[in-house]
């Protein structure tokens, strides 16, 4: 069996220094914390701070060796982002002017193709109007003359 024996610590019998009594405390330096907690204005008394400020304490947070990894991927993420969106502005301005110098003369050459079209239209409907009428009072003419001719000559006949 084992037996357990209790060994004293000599320095946990000693003294410690500071006052021995409560008399030397002085009883404005003493302060109660939990009515301080319990009051209002405990944060109106707190230093204000920046939302910067507090976002650069948060870098102390994080390793050096994670720091400098995080802000090679960011920095590297940021160059990226910037190469594409100067690259597209680019294409961008490439496209729309490329479209504008093609499109627009094309545009008007196919407007002015359709007026052509449409005035072409218009000239035919005219001539087929006046062929109309003029195949009518030619028609009348020559069937009122036929009609004239063919009675006298009918009633000569007869």
């Amino acid at each position: 069996m084992v037996k357990l024996e209790e060994v004293e610590d000599q320095e946990l019998d000693q003294a410690q220094p500071g006052p021995v009594d409560d008399s030397a405390y002085d009883s404005a330096d003493f302060t109660d914390t939990d009515s301080e907690l319990s009051d209002d204005d405990t944060f109106s008394t707190l230093p204000q701070e920046s939302i910067s400020e507090r976002i650069s304490a948060l870098r102390d947070i994080l390793p050096p060796r994670h720091r400098r990894t995080l802000t090679t991927a960011l920095s590297r993420t940021s160059s990226a982002v910037k190469q594409t969106s100067w690259f597209a502005g680019k294409g961008l301005w490439v496209l729309s002017t490329g479209a504008l110098m093609l499109m627009v003369p094309f545009a008007i050459a196919l407007f002015d193709e359709q007026q052509i079209v449409e005035q072409e239209k218009e000239i035919k409907a005219q001539e087929q109007a006046r062929e109309g009428i003029m195949g009518r009072s030619e028609g009348a003419a020559a069937g009122a003359g036929a009609g004239a001719v063919g009675g006298g000559e009918g009633g000569k006949g007869l």
